[in-house]
């Protein structure tokens, strides 16, 4: 599938809207190596939140997720040569 700048923007704010899995995100052509560390670290920031609110028994809808979008960043930064600790958030 392609991907537009539009779905990138959607991706920013709700990953699972835009992809099935994080893997997908790392899979896809359409978007660049930060493009896609970007979508991956937000979809990490929404899971860490869902965790959070469940833990505190405020359910949201669906699941984190949180295990296969750490799994997907690791991919990414070895695939695309990412310094984590050097790319900004």
């Amino acid at each position: 599938m392609v991907y537009t700048a539009k779905d990138y923007d959607r991706a920013l704010i709700a990953p699972e809207e835009v992809f099935e899995s994080p893997m997908d995100v790392v899979n896809t052509e359409s978007l660049t190596p930060e493009q896609k560390l970007k979508v991956l670290q937000h979809w990490e920031a929404n899971g860490r939140d869902l965790k959070v609110a469940t833990e505190e028994s405020m359910t949201g809808p669906g699941r984190s997720h949180l295990g296969e979008v750490r799994r997907a960043i690791n991919k990414l930064c070895e695939t695309a040569d990412i310094d984590l600790s050097s790319a900004a958030d």
